[in-house]
């Protein structure tokens, strides 16, 4: 029987041929080529953002922590169904996170409980885009609106997808996407971070550069180059660059295969839902779901059973984020609310494979086994 994987870096075509590129000139790497080429691609999906490229979504996160002066004692609120970048990125500044229960359908950070975590202190709310799919973000820029508050998307998974029109990253004050090595659109590890206020762009130009004034240096803005803020090395490498580049050519054609697999999927399983043995995602979600497929179970017993059929029958699945304020740190904050959905979800979810490298024939094998086990 044929091994599925759970996830594949889609293969694209040229890379070999950018390497070489990068490796004939010592100007090519200097003057940044493909992160040039990666941002003239990038730019007509961001129009009225300013876009840099940087070494992971984490990084990302940590230039808007220290642009919006986030210092000890400060909150954020985030969801706990996340990963703990989404936290880490100001907590390693000083701030408390404050975690809020996700809507147990579409699984986004609930913007009802949200306006219970105000306070005094709050700072900022960051919305993560679950699986890539969009908050309510008319309603949470309304509470930011009331309140005073920096709207953040982590749209780590987001990259393709849009509200109301609006490519995610673009809505909130900033945005961030992942291009990590699981994500369906890669540079091995990279992110990007999505700028939509002009005013913000100078001081994080410096906070990009190591904190000098590079780019007004090299534009003739100033006689000297100069440290004049902090910041770090948050540039991405030029090799992931010339990867990256090469996956954003074939990105229509990646995202049209995943989609097909994610719809294959859905036909096929739906029907197990009618019997009650599981449930899917909203089927309004299918035709633009790109990153991953998910099913919830019914209990942790349920989804382990299933997982483990899997496993025998050589599949990999996984289940997905333990809630962050289940875990040993977030646990140690004071403000940690029980948080029931994210962890009902957590103990039910499991993530079947949804790659570029499937076909319409692995899918069929992998829900074949689904029906036969529950049927």
């Amino acid at each position: 029987m044929k091994e599925i994987k759970f996830n594949s870096i889609s293969k694209t075509k040229n890379n070999l041929e950018h390497l070489l590129h990068l490796f004939l000139d010592y100007e090519n790497l200097r003057k940044k080529v493909f992160s040039l080429k990666c941002l003239e691609n990038l730019q007509p999906t961001f129009p009225n953002s300013k876009l840099y490229l940087t070494h992971s979504a984490t990084g990302a996160l940590e230039m808007v922590a220290q642009y919006i002066g986030i210092k000890p004692g400060d909150e954020v609120i985030i969801p706990s169904l996340t990963f703990v970048s989404t936290a880490n990125a100001f907590v390693i500044f000083g701030a408390i996170p404050r975690f809020v229960d996700c809507d147990p359908e579409y699984l986004n950070i609930s913007v009802i409980q949200i306006e219970e975590a105000i306070n005094e202190k709050t700072k900022a709310i960051i919305a993560m885009h679950y699986m890539g799919h969009p908050c309510e973000m008319a309603k949470l820029k309304e509470i930011c609106l009331k309140y005073n508050l920096i709207l953040i998307e982590d749209a780590a998974t987001g990259f393709g997808n849009n509200y109301q029109g609006n490519a995610l990253g673009t809505i909130g004050d900033f945005g961030v996407i992942s291009f990590d090595s699981t994500k369906h659109i890669s540079a091995i590890q990279g992110g990007l971070l999505i700028i939509n206020n002009p005013d913000c762009v100078k001081r994080m130009d410096n906070i990009y550069h190591i904190g000098t004034n590079r780019n007004s240096f090299e534009n003739c803005e100033v006689s000297h180059y100069d440290w004049v803020d902090v910041g770090s090395k948050y540039q991405l490498n030029e090799l992931n660059a010339a990867f990256l580049y090469d996956q954003l050519q074939q990105k229509e054609t990646i995202f049209s295969q995943r989609k097909l697999l994610s719809q294959t999927y859905d036909e096929l399983l739906r029907p197990l839902t009618f019997k009650n043995h599981f449930r899917l995602m909203p089927l309004e979600m299918i035709e633009s779901n790109i990153h991953g497929y998910y099913i919830i179970l019914k209990s942790k017993a349920q989804r382990n059973q299933i997982q483990n059929e899997l496993k025998l029958q050589g599949i990999e699945s996984f289940s997905h984020y333990r809630p962050l304020h289940l875990s040993p740190k977030g646990s140690s904050f004071a403000n940690s609310n029980s948080c029931p959905n994210s962890s009902f979800i957590s103990e039910t979810l499991l993530r079947l494979p949804l790659h570029n490298e499937l076909n319409v024939s692995d899918v069929e094998n992998v829900c074949g086994i689904i029906h036969k086990f529950l049927d």
